[in-house]
């Protein structure tokens, strides 16, 4: 049985997805606890968000995880990792509407103690295909990283938007991304 805490980001998530601007108040009914309940878990409604950020993070990097460790191909891993970031964007896509994307300098100037961190993960399989020239070397890696984000940001609002299935968003995507980037399977 999930907790209070729990349960209130869930009933969170889910009114935002829909509505990013729906009231603390709808957030308590959609959990079924009052008002009073969801304010001793959550100051206000950026506490609240917050929390709501750091379970969209935790959630895809496990999911990315996953789906990095489902492989051995470097270039199935990186698919692997397109569709499942597809799969969590489409959860948490009002997360980003509410946040400015990370930079890539942010990712870049990460200390090495981190390595296990998904973000890495994939840094280190462009570098090696780069390496093993796979995929075009006039690209840079921080023009690689924010391709890679808005062809999932682009998968996620088609879907959305209703112009795309669900189904061919991920083909679509993974067909863009190959192609954009000059990939060679």
């Amino acid at each position: 049985m999930l907790d209070t805490r729990t349960k209130i980001i869930a009933a969170a998530v889910r009114c935002f997805r829909e509505n990013e601007s729906d009231s603390m108040e709808k957030v308590a009914d959609e959990a079924g606890v009052s008002r009073r309940t969801l304010h001793r878990y959550f100051e206000n409604r950026r506490d609240l968000i917050e929390c709501c950020k750091k379970e969209m993070l935790d959630s895809c990097n496990r999911a990315m995880n996953e789906a990095y460790e489902r492989d051995i191909d470097v270039v199935k891993k990186v698919r692997n990792m397109l569709f499942a970031a597809i799969e969590q964007g489409a959860n948490y896509s009002f997360i980003k509407r509410i946040y400015e994307r990370s930079a890539f300098s942010e990712l870049a100037g990460k200390k090495e103690s981190e390595s296990g961190d998904v973000k890495l993960k994939w840094l280190q399989i462009m570098q090696e295909l780069q390496k093993e020239h796979r995929i075009d070397r006039e690209l840079t890696i921080p023009w690689i990283f924010n391709l890679f984000g808005a062809i999932i940001e682009t998968s996620i609002y088609a879907v959305e938007s209703g112009d795309i299935a669900r189904n061919d968003s991920k083909k679509f995507a993974w067909a863009s991304f190959k192609g954009a980037i000059g990939l060679k399977e």
